[in-house]
């Protein structure tokens, strides 16, 4: 009996102290807010990673050349769902005439190699800044998912320049 008081009277000392939990714990409550902000913008996914390709070619003036973007290389573009948006090429580094986008040239040294750019592998429209002049661009609504598109290029039949690797940087806008 002496064992039992003895017990009965550390437990008493040990919850009044704290070092035992009591039968009823004391409850806070607080509040988290969870939030996303879905942005009604767009974002160009390919970055500067698209490559139109021509290849290697000996001689211009027997036909014109087509080439596309591969796979992976042309234009990626995200917009948020219900975006309205427009995507339109720019004449290039080397344009006939400054904002002449239906005749863009490739450059080296002091020689071009005119090419034009376009929406559908048909060549019938012109890829611009806007829809002007004979010149189309890509249209869309977004859907929240990376939209891909195709660019498609012609070499128009010309006389063959020097040797050389030619090149043009076209800027890429998308308006939404």
């Amino acid at each position: 009996m002496h064992t039992r008081k003895t017990m009965l009277s550390i437990s008493c000392f040990m919850i009044s102290a704290g070092l035992l939990s009591a039968a009823h714990a004391a409850q806070v409550d607080g509040k988290l807010q969870v939030k996303v902000n879905i942005g009604s913008a767009c974002e160009l996914k390919s970055g500067d990673t698209s490559v139109l390709d021509f290849g290697n070619l000996t001689n211009l003036n027997d036909k014109d050349h087509e080439a596309q973007t591969t796979t992976g290389s042309g234009i990626e573009l995200q917009c948020g769902k219900g975006i309205a948006f427009k995507v339109g090429l720019d004449a290039g580094q080397n344009p006939k005439s400054p904002g002449n986008v239906c005749l863009r040239r490739m450059k080296s040294g002091s020689e071009y190699i005119d090419y034009q750019l376009y929406l559908q592998p048909n060549n019938y429209q012109r890829w611009g800044l806007e829809e002007k002049g004979g010149t189309f661009v890509w249209s869309g609504i977004g859907d929240g998912t990376i939209q891909k598109h195709i660019v498609y290029g012609v070499i128009l039949k010309q006389a063959t320049p020097s040797s050389g690797t030619y090149n043009d940087t076209v800027t890429v806008v998308a308006t939404f």
